[in-house]
């Protein structure tokens, strides 16, 4: 796997160092298993940054590979992020053992952000039979990220939702997924889907303002049902659906609407608070 191809900027950080992106050449031996995380950097800051090296740490851990200070690694990336001020841009960690040590890459990636028009009018999304062996870890997944990448282009979806063999919803390919019926909120249990931290965020923002959540397992004979769904992620941030599969929702849900502003507002209060300290 060849990392360099998709990395952007000036600087990327390779273990204790920022290096220059200027004739970078990395290649990752496929048989490794590679650990990763994505930020969504805004105003030279990393959005949400202790909690998503807490969920590196924890996939690594869930993995029995080794362990992972998240201290010291967060004050790299502060010192990446320092010294090139990127704005709009995701960052991207990958983090693996190779010929016995560890290794760790951070690098800014070039990021695909939902328009304007898709956060008032939602997105097609569509159905793919596959399923995470692990979920909870979060891990390069080549075969499967290349299937939906595939299906995404051949149906002209934003997203393809995974179909276990039971039938039921667990996620996005690159995402979590939110089912809205009536006034209640329905998202896959949590060991069933990689805990995404907008996702966590979504759920604590649902208690906060008194709206009734639930987790439970989601079957696709369920959404004809659906007032509406919505996905989540570092990218789209809460994200409404329009279509799924050949089902189209008559209006977005005013749930949902709400969900969307108190993620927007979560943002802006995490952004006030990092310039701050």
């Amino acid at each position: 796997m060849k990392i360099s191809e998709s990395i952007t900027g000036k600087y990327f950080l390779h273990n204790n160092n920022i290096k220059s992106t200027i004739n970078l050449s990395v290649e990752i031996p496929n048989d490794v298993k590679v650990f990763y995380e994505v930020l969504r950097i805004i105003d030279g800051k990393a959005l949400f940054i202790n909690e998503h090296l807490n969920r590196l740490r924890k996939s690594v851990e869930l993995a029995n590979e080794f362990s992972l200070d998240v201290c010291k690694l967060k004050t790299k990336i502060n010192k990446l992020l320092n010294k090139s001020y990127i704005n709009g841009l995701n960052l991207k960690i990958s983090l693996f053992h190779y010929n016995q040590q560890q290794e760790v890459y951070a690098y800014f990636i070039q990021s695909q952000y939902p328009s304007t028009e898709m956060y008032q009018n939602g997105i097609t999304v569509g159905i793919l039979p596959a399923e995470r062996k692990n979920p909870n870890v979060k891990l390069e997944n080549p075969t499967l990220r290349n299937a939906a990448n595939r299906a995404i282009e051949k149906n002209k979806n934003f997203e393809m939702l995974l179909i276990n063999e039971q039938g039921y919803i667990t996620e996005g390919s690159r995402s979590n997924f939110f089912a809205v019926f009536g006034n209640t909120l329905v998202t896959p249990p949590a060991l069933q889907v990689l805990e995404g931290i907008t996702r966590t965020m979504i759920i604590k923002l649902a208690k906060h303002n008194h709206i009734t959540l639930e987790e439970r397992p989601i079957h696709i004979n369920e959404i004809p049902n659906m007032d509406g769904a919505f996905i989540t992620g570092t990218s789209p941030k809460v994200l409404p659906i329009a279509t799924i599969d050949h089902h189209t929702f008559v209006s977005i849900p005013v749930i949902t609407k709400k969900i969307m502003e108190y993620y927007n507002l979560l943002i802006e209060k995490s952004i006030r608070e990092d310039a701050n300290n």
